[in-house]
């Protein structure tokens, strides 16, 4: 089955209430007490899970505690898949990768520059974590957060005629927030993932040792970088397979030349590898 379907499966379940745009209301029955491993937006009128990210800034800010729940449902994934979500399950990576599909200013050859990648860090931290805990808002939902906007602040604004005086000056920097992304949305693939997504950062801390690993035999591997042609997330390939940025999409091993077969995946207990200790 190839990814394409497995992640449109996974869009309409988690995606049931469809007709809830029309009033504008999201659904807000048991389901919503558990959080799905992508980002979308608690408040998506059609939207039958939580959101992690919302639920651990959400948490912070007003029960001042340690999110567990949001926390150890993403080391669960985590720890078996790694950030495989990202590419399978996540609604807002698919819609990313149905933009680009028609984009026609799409950059085919675009690598994940090495220095932009560091601005998710900046947006976990800051916005997740520090902002939050200060009581100040749910920095990233609140400031960021582009599926928000385009699944749940639009939409319920549209339906409902009288919030329409209560907006702001934060949802006008949230759209022009959110085309200035789209923009890099239609040149890169998947670019908000690339740079931004802090929820792709914490699922990344767990793919060196999740059960889910793509597996390199620099036996046979020449080093023709196939692989990293084939990268959604512009990987420098075979260096960054299972890195913090990487999100087990597989996309590189059928890319992996068929007389090398140098890269396959497969659930497996990963041994750290201790250092080698030197001695005089």
């Amino acid at each position: 089955m190839s990814r394409k379907i497995i992640q449109l499966l996974f869009f309409i379940v988690q995606n049931p209430f469809i007709s809830n745009f029309m009033t504008g209301r999201p659904y807000n029955g048991p389901t919503k007490s558990f959080c799905a491993p992508g980002l979308h937006c608690y408040s998506c009128p059609s939207m039958a899970f939580g959101c992690p990210l919302g639920t651990i800034q959400y948490v912070i800010k007003y029960a001042t505690m340690i999110p567990y729940l949001a926390i150890g449902t993403l080391a669960a994934f985590g720890s078996i898949f790694g950030s495989a979500s990202c590419a399978y399950v996540c609604p807002f990576g698919f819609f990313q990768e149905l933009l680009y599909s028609i984009s026609p200013i799409k950059k085919d050859s675009a690598k994940l520059h090495p220095k932009f990648r560091y601005f998710k860090w900046g947006n976990l931290i800051l916005l997740v974590i520090i902002v939050p805990a200060f009581g100040l808002a749910q920095g990233f939902c609140a400031w960021i957060c582009p599926a928000g906007l385009i699944t749940a602040g639009i939409p319920i604004i549209v339906a409902n005629e009288g919030l329409r005086s209560s907006i702001g000056v934060t949802f006008y920097w949230k759209v022009a927030l959110t085309i200035l992304f789209l923009v890099l949305i239609f040149r890169e693939k998947r670019a908000f993932c690339r740079y931004f997504c802090p929820l792709g950062l914490i699922l990344g801390f767990f793919n060196r040792i999740s059960l889910l690993q793509i597996k390199l035999n620099k036996d046979t591997c020449i080093n023709c970088h196939a692989c990293s042609k084939a990268c959604p997330m512009g990987l420098n390939l075979p260096d960054e397979i299972n890195s913090i940025d990487c999100i087990k999409c597989g996309e590189c091993v059928p890319a992996c030349p068929p007389n090398i077969h140098a890269l396959s995946r497969k659930f497996e207990f990963v041994i750290p590898k201790k250092k080698a200790v030197k001695t005089d």
